[in-house]
């Protein structure tokens, strides 16, 4: 493997001897070395496509085993990206010999700052406590670049045609994925959706999956329970933590730091006897097959019951898919169950005398009708 390093990072390693060896684009990486809040971060972007691995609060055993850490970070990227582990081998095994190398390009020393600018976007979202930041890489990876003829493309979409050829493997993308099924607690309606996700994605991308499901804007709070089989008939429908059928919740999933403090401590869920985590430190592998409960808007106070109705074990895309589904969702701020039936009674009768105010809201709202070619499209676009 041959590693073109910064000033700044041979500095860290204390390089001194450099090799001018050469290796083919997709076995070469640019890597630099930054801080991303102050913590010592290693960005590691291929040469052939633009693809990116982080490493980071990096401390002295990691940097003195630097080869050990970046192959870590690469099969773990890798494995995040869905790529089928007898490839992820394959690629590997071409590391017998690490080999360093003065950063001299000056068009691939830009597309690295490239994706040093964009990892440091994401700064919030960085997990303090791992040091191989796939799911972060994830999210720089799918963001469009141009190539040297000035086109777009995505890097974990180049990636995978690169490997596919120089390989010679028809099928890069491998992964365990669920059938999920949810359903919107609506009342006298309904509004459910049935999809395919990835085990490998974590409770924060199931959060944007349904947040483009049910067309919500994103405005408001948002939390998951993952029950057991067991019931609990101790708890009110007034409690987050409840359950429509009265199953016992196991673990509570706030949507970040602070709202999971201010769960613990204000709403004393260190006295429960459930679990806390943050969404994005736990993935769907760690707890499906489950019931979970997902809650938006503490206003409205959506609650959304998701059941696995299937575990698929060689799900060919690393993206999840819209099946099937059914019910107009409500717009935001609508005022919760019973607003969204009065709402629902004003839309369908043009003769209230409310009916056009109503619908100038709704416009305003982005409301839109059920539309399943729309919904796939979304999740398509979106992810």
């Amino acid at each position: 493997m041959l590693i073109q390093t910064t000033k700044k990072l041979r500095d860290e390693l204390n390089l001194e001897e450099l090799e001018q060896k050469e290796r083919p684009d997709l076995f070469s990486w640019h890597a630099n070395f930054l801080r991303i809040n102050r913590r010592k971060t290693v960005v590691l972007v291929n040469d052939a496509c633009d693809y990116t691995v982080l490493l980071y609060g990096m401390k002295k055993d990691d940097l003195n085993n630097f080869p050990g850490r970046v192959k870590e970070g690469i099969r773990r990227t890798f494995e995040r990206e869905g790529i089928k582990e007898s490839l992820i081998e394959k690629y590997l095994s071409q590391f017998e010999e690490f080999f360093y190398k003065k950063a001299e390009n000056r068009s691939y020393i830009a597309r690295m700052n490239n994706s040093c600018k964009f990892a440091k976007r994401f700064a919030d979202r960085f997990n303090e406590n791992e040091i191989y930041q796939s799911q972060i890489a994830k999210n720089v990876n799918n963001m469009h670049r141009k190539n040297d003829n000035k086109d777009y493309f995505y890097p974990d979409d180049f990636l995978q045609q690169k490997l596919a050829e120089y390989f010679g493997e028809e099928d890069v993308i491998k992964t365990k994925a669920a059938v999920l099924k949810v359903e919107l607690d609506l009342g006298e309606y309904e509004a459910w959706r049935k999809f395919i996700v990835p085990l490998s994605y974590n409770f924060r991308e199931l959060h944007k999956i349904i947040q483009q499901l049910y067309n919500w804007q994103d405005y408001h709070l948002h939390e998951f329970f993952v029950y057991s089989e067991e019931k609990d008939d101790t708890k009110n429908w007034n409690q987050s933590e409840y359950h429509r059928n009265g199953y016992k919740a196991i673990l509570n999933l706030a949507m970040n730091q602070e709202n999971f403090e201010y769960n613990r401590d204000q709403l004393n869920f260190a006295a429960e006897d459930f679990e806390q985590a943050v969404e994005n430190e736990v993935k769907l592998k760690d707890v499906l097959p489950a019931r979970i409960k997902y809650i938006y808007d503490y206003g409205d106070f959506w609650h959304h019951y998701l059941e696995t109705e299937e575990i698929i074990d060689d799900y060919k895309s690393n993206k999840p898919t819209f099946l099937e589904g059914g019910g107009t969702a409500p717009p935001e701020d609508v005022g919760g169950v019973s607003g969204f039936s009065e709402f629902m009674q004003i839309i369908s009768n043009p003769d209230d005398e409310e009916y056009q105010l109503m619908m100038e809201w709704a416009e305003s709202q982005r409301f839109e009708e059920y539309d399943p070619e729309e919904l796939k499209s979304a999740i398509e676009r979106y992810f």
